[in-house]
Protein backbone atom coordinates (compact mmCIF):
# COMPACT_ATOMS: atom_id res chain seq x y z
CA UNK A 1 0.00 0.00 0.00
CA UNK A 2 2.89 2.32 0.74
CA UNK A 3 4.53 1.48 -2.58
CA UNK A 4 1.26 2.11 -4.44
CA UNK A 5 0.83 5.48 -2.74
CA UNK A 6 4.44 6.46 -3.47
CA UNK A 7 3.94 5.60 -7.15
CA UNK A 8 0.74 7.66 -7.29
CA UNK A 9 2.51 10.58 -5.64
CA UNK A 10 5.36 10.43 -8.14
CA UNK A 11 2.93 10.24 -11.08
CA UNK A 12 0.87 13.16 -9.79
CA UNK A 13 3.88 15.32 -8.92
CA UNK A 14 5.38 14.95 -12.41
CA UNK A 15 2.19 15.04 -14.46
CA UNK A 16 1.47 17.81 -16.94
CA UNK A 17 -1.25 19.27 -14.69
CA UNK A 18 -0.21 18.67 -11.10
CA UNK A 19 -2.97 18.81 -8.50
CA UNK A 20 -1.37 20.47 -5.49
CA UNK A 21 -4.12 19.38 -3.11
CA UNK A 22 -3.85 15.79 -4.37
CA UNK A 23 -0.08 15.82 -3.85
CA UNK A 24 -0.59 17.14 -0.34
CA UNK A 25 -3.08 14.39 0.52
CA UNK A 26 -0.84 11.68 -0.92
CA UNK A 27 2.12 12.93 1.10
CA UNK A 28 0.05 12.83 4.29
CA UNK A 29 -1.08 9.30 3.45
CA UNK A 30 2.53 8.29 2.86
CA UNK A 31 3.51 9.72 6.24
CA UNK A 32 0.71 7.72 7.88
CA UNK A 33 1.92 4.48 6.28
CA UNK A 34 5.51 5.22 7.32
CA UNK A 35 4.41 5.78 10.91
CA UNK A 36 2.38 2.57 10.98
CA UNK A 37 5.18 0.55 9.39
CA UNK A 38 7.57 1.83 12.04
CA UNK A 39 5.05 0.85 14.71
CA UNK A 40 4.73 -2.63 13.21
CA UNK A 41 8.52 -3.10 13.15
CA UNK A 42 8.67 -2.13 16.82
CA UNK A 43 5.84 -4.52 17.67
CA UNK A 44 7.61 -7.36 15.85
CA UNK A 45 10.75 -6.69 17.91
CA UNK A 46 8.71 -6.71 21.11
CA UNK A 47 7.06 -10.03 20.22
CA UNK A 48 10.49 -11.56 19.59
CA UNK A 49 12.01 -10.07 22.74
CA UNK A 50 9.18 -11.52 24.85
CA UNK A 51 10.34 -15.05 24.05
CA UNK A 52 13.96 -15.67 25.06
CA UNK A 53 14.41 -18.79 22.92
CA UNK A 54 12.79 -17.15 19.91
CA UNK A 55 15.10 -14.14 20.35
CA UNK A 56 18.12 -16.43 20.49
CA UNK A 57 17.14 -18.29 17.34
CA UNK A 58 16.34 -15.09 15.43
CA UNK A 59 19.75 -13.70 16.44
CA UNK A 60 21.44 -16.78 14.98
CA UNK A 61 19.46 -16.67 11.74
CA UNK A 62 20.29 -13.00 11.20
CA UNK A 63 24.02 -13.76 11.25
CA UNK A 64 23.54 -14.50 7.53
CA UNK A 65 24.61 -11.36 5.68
CA UNK A 66 21.58 -9.70 4.14
CA UNK A 67 19.02 -11.37 6.40
CA UNK A 68 17.54 -8.90 8.88
CA UNK A 69 15.04 -9.20 11.71
CA UNK A 70 12.03 -8.44 9.49
CA UNK A 71 13.06 -11.13 6.99
CA UNK A 72 13.66 -13.72 9.70
CA UNK A 73 10.44 -12.83 11.53
CA UNK A 74 8.38 -13.10 8.32
CA UNK A 75 9.81 -16.50 7.36
CA UNK A 76 9.35 -17.83 10.90
CA UNK A 77 5.79 -16.49 11.14
CA UNK A 78 4.76 -17.79 7.72
CA UNK A 79 6.13 -21.28 8.53
CA UNK A 80 5.06 -21.30 12.20
CA UNK A 81 8.67 -21.79 13.23
CA UNK A 82 9.10 -24.61 10.66
CA UNK A 83 6.96 -26.71 12.99
CA UNK A 84 5.49 -28.96 10.31
CA UNK A 85 8.55 -29.24 8.07
CA UNK A 86 10.93 -32.17 8.34
CA UNK A 87 13.07 -31.61 5.22
CA UNK A 88 14.10 -28.98 2.70
CA UNK A 89 11.92 -30.33 -0.10
CA UNK A 90 8.74 -29.69 1.86
CA UNK A 91 9.79 -26.14 2.67
CA UNK A 92 10.89 -25.33 -0.89
CA UNK A 93 7.57 -26.58 -2.24
CA UNK A 94 5.61 -24.65 0.40
CA UNK A 95 7.38 -21.43 -0.57
CA UNK A 96 6.78 -22.01 -4.29
CA UNK A 97 10.43 -22.45 -5.21
CA UNK A 98 9.96 -25.98 -6.51
CA UNK A 99 10.72 -26.45 -10.22
CA UNK A 100 8.00 -27.50 -12.66
CA UNK A 101 8.27 -28.44 -16.32
CA UNK A 102 6.33 -26.66 -19.03
CA UNK A 103 5.29 -29.75 -20.99
CA UNK A 104 2.32 -30.55 -23.21
CA UNK A 105 2.21 -33.70 -25.35
CA UNK A 106 5.46 -33.90 -27.25
CA UNK A 107 6.29 -30.28 -26.51
CA UNK A 108 8.76 -29.53 -23.72
CA UNK A 109 9.25 -25.91 -22.69
CA UNK A 110 11.53 -24.21 -20.22
CA UNK A 111 11.42 -25.20 -16.56
CA UNK A 112 10.35 -22.60 -14.00
CA UNK A 113 9.50 -22.32 -10.32
CA UNK A 114 5.89 -23.13 -9.50
CA UNK A 115 5.07 -19.88 -7.61
CA UNK A 116 2.12 -21.81 -6.16
CA UNK A 117 3.35 -21.53 -2.59
CA UNK A 118 3.61 -18.79 0.01
CA UNK A 119 4.13 -15.50 -1.83
CA UNK A 120 4.95 -13.62 1.40
CA UNK A 121 8.12 -15.68 1.81
CA UNK A 122 9.22 -15.11 -1.79
CA UNK A 123 8.54 -11.39 -1.50
CA UNK A 124 10.45 -10.94 1.77
CA UNK A 125 13.50 -12.82 0.40
CA UNK A 126 13.82 -10.62 -2.70
CA UNK A 127 15.85 -7.82 -1.14
CA UNK A 128 17.97 -10.10 1.11
CA UNK A 129 19.05 -11.99 -2.03
CA UNK A 130 20.21 -8.72 -3.60
CA UNK A 131 22.00 -7.71 -0.39
CA UNK A 132 23.67 -11.12 -0.14
CA UNK A 133 25.10 -10.63 -3.62
CA UNK A 134 26.26 -7.09 -2.88
CA UNK A 135 27.96 -8.29 0.31
CA UNK A 136 29.45 -11.29 -1.52
CA UNK A 137 28.15 -14.08 0.69
CA UNK A 138 30.36 -16.91 -0.70
CA UNK A 139 27.70 -19.61 -1.09
CA UNK A 140 25.29 -17.17 -2.74
CA UNK A 141 27.92 -15.63 -5.02
CA UNK A 142 29.12 -19.07 -6.12
CA UNK A 143 25.56 -20.12 -6.98
CA UNK A 144 24.84 -16.89 -8.85
CA UNK A 145 28.08 -17.02 -10.86
CA UNK A 146 27.58 -20.68 -11.70
CA UNK A 147 24.10 -20.09 -13.10
CA UNK A 148 24.93 -16.93 -15.01
CA UNK A 149 28.06 -18.65 -16.31
CA UNK A 150 25.78 -21.26 -17.86
CA UNK A 151 23.85 -18.55 -19.66
CA UNK A 152 20.96 -18.29 -17.22
CA UNK A 153 19.28 -14.91 -16.82
CA UNK A 154 20.27 -12.84 -13.80
CA UNK A 155 16.73 -12.75 -12.44
CA UNK A 156 16.59 -16.55 -12.47
CA UNK A 157 19.91 -16.62 -10.62
CA UNK A 158 18.56 -14.18 -8.02
CA UNK A 159 15.55 -16.46 -7.46
CA UNK A 160 17.97 -19.35 -6.92
CA UNK A 161 19.76 -17.22 -4.30
CA UNK A 162 16.41 -16.58 -2.58
CA UNK A 163 15.84 -20.32 -2.39
CA UNK A 164 19.35 -20.82 -1.02
CA UNK A 165 18.76 -18.21 1.70
CA UNK A 166 15.51 -19.89 2.69
CA UNK A 167 17.27 -23.24 3.02
CA UNK A 168 20.07 -21.63 5.05
CA UNK A 169 17.56 -19.99 7.40
CA UNK A 170 15.83 -23.35 7.84
CA UNK A 171 19.13 -25.13 8.46
CA UNK A 172 20.35 -22.66 11.09
CA UNK A 173 16.95 -22.72 12.79
CA UNK A 174 16.78 -26.51 12.96
CA UNK A 175 20.40 -26.92 14.04
CA UNK A 176 20.26 -23.94 16.42
CA UNK A 177 23.50 -22.59 14.97
CA UNK A 178 24.87 -19.24 13.83
CA UNK A 179 26.06 -18.77 10.25
CA UNK A 180 29.70 -19.55 9.54
CA UNK A 181 30.78 -18.79 5.99
CA UNK A 182 33.62 -21.30 6.01
CA UNK A 183 31.65 -24.17 7.53
CA UNK A 184 30.99 -26.45 4.56
CA UNK A 185 28.52 -28.60 6.46
CA UNK A 186 25.90 -25.88 6.22
CA UNK A 187 26.02 -25.69 2.46
CA UNK A 188 24.33 -29.05 1.86
CA UNK A 189 22.44 -29.85 5.08
CA UNK A 190 20.77 -33.21 5.53
CA UNK A 191 17.67 -32.48 7.57
CA UNK A 192 15.17 -35.33 7.61
CA UNK A 193 12.40 -36.74 9.77
CA UNK A 194 14.56 -37.45 12.81
CA UNK A 195 14.95 -33.73 13.58
CA UNK A 196 12.74 -32.65 16.49
CA UNK A 197 10.32 -29.84 15.72
CA UNK A 198 7.73 -27.76 17.51
CA UNK A 199 4.07 -28.59 17.56
CA UNK A 200 1.83 -26.39 15.44
CA UNK A 201 0.80 -23.01 16.87
CA UNK A 202 3.21 -23.21 19.81
CA UNK A 203 5.89 -20.72 20.75
CA UNK A 204 9.49 -21.65 21.39
CA UNK A 205 9.44 -21.19 25.15
CA UNK A 206 5.70 -21.68 25.59
CA UNK A 207 5.14 -18.03 26.52
CA UNK A 208 4.38 -16.21 23.28
CA UNK A 209 2.71 -17.45 20.11
CA UNK A 210 4.35 -16.52 16.84
CA UNK A 211 1.74 -14.52 14.97
CA UNK A 212 1.35 -12.29 11.95
CA UNK A 213 1.15 -8.53 12.53
CA UNK A 214 -0.85 -6.78 9.84
CA UNK A 215 -1.04 -3.14 8.83
CA UNK A 216 -3.88 -1.53 10.74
Amino acid sequence: MRCETANRLHAEAYSMHTGKSTVKRLRKTLQLYDAQLQSIRQEIKEVIAADALLQEKINKVTTIKGVGVLTAATVVAETNGFALFTNQKQLVSYAGYDVVENQSGNRVGRTRISKQGNSHIRRILHMPALHAMRRNVPVCRALFDRLTGKGKKKMLAYVAVQKKLLVLIYTLWKRDEAWQENKQGLLQPDLEEDIPHLSAKSSLSGKVKIRKIQLK
